[in-house]
């Protein structure tokens, strides 16, 4: 293992120029369908892309998806954690309906681990690739759009579904309107004074862990 800044987090090395992912990297996320697919696809592409073109410790993203709701699940990544030796603990989850949203991303940092949150669902994240959006809305309503998208592009035979396995590589070249889109959403609602990540509804912050990984995923 490499040496570990101040905040614990182990120092990127760079061979040719070129930043070296972390050693071992954990995401834990409360979904059990689209967030575990969307990473796993990442995850495929990054050892597929370095494992033998880069001499490195280890790349290796492990995705567990437990179907659990905020301060159990940031509860459930503690305990993976001590398990294992992870340069990097991240925990991936949705408002929803849960009431400790705020709750368990303060507990989540209390404990050093990394925060991607979505309001209201991971698939705003998902729609960002394809257009802004500034209103709440029913996340019953993400997937309508995100429909509408499919279709007019001809991804997956034209629907969107949970269960697309390469979901990221379908949609990988918006990647960068998505993080600038999901990013613009946080100053939107830092500016009119809102602070509770409860009430930041659109937002999300998927796009922190996102922007770890791309540089090492060959577009």
């Amino acid at each position: 293992m490499g040496n570990l800044n101040r905040g614990g987090r182990k120092r990127i090395r760079k061979v040719n120029n070129r930043e070296i992912a972390p050693a071992y990297c954990l995401i834990v996320t409360e979904g059990k369908k689209t967030e575990v697919n969307y990473f796993e696809n990442i995850k495929q592409i990054i050892n597929k892309n370095y494992s033998e073109r880069v001499k490195i410790e280890k790349i290796d993203l492990e995705v567990k998806g437990l179907g659990k709701g905020t301060c159990a699940l940031v509860r459930e990544a503690v305990k993976i954690r001590s398990l294992e030796n992870y340069s990097e603990v991240w925990v991936v989850f949705d408002k929803d309906d849960f009431m400790d949203f705020d709750t368990a991303i303060k507990l989540a940092r209390d404990e050093g681990l990394n925060v991607a949150w979505s309001n209201e669902s991971f698939e705003l994240w998902i729609l960002l690739h394809f257009q802004d959006l500034s209103s709440a809305i029913n996340r019953k309503m993400y997937e309508s759009k995100l429909n509408n998208h499919f279709k007019k592009l001809n991804f997956n035979n034209g629907k969107y579904e949970k269960n697309i396995e390469n979901i990221f590589e379908l949609i990988k070249g918006n990647t960068s309107l998505a993080i600038e889109r999901s990013n613009k959403l946080l100053e939107m609602h830092k500016c009119n004074g809102i602070k509770e990540c409860s009430k930041m509804n659109p937002a999300t912050t998927v796009q922190d862990l996102v922007s770890i990984l791309l540089p090492y995923v060959e577009y």
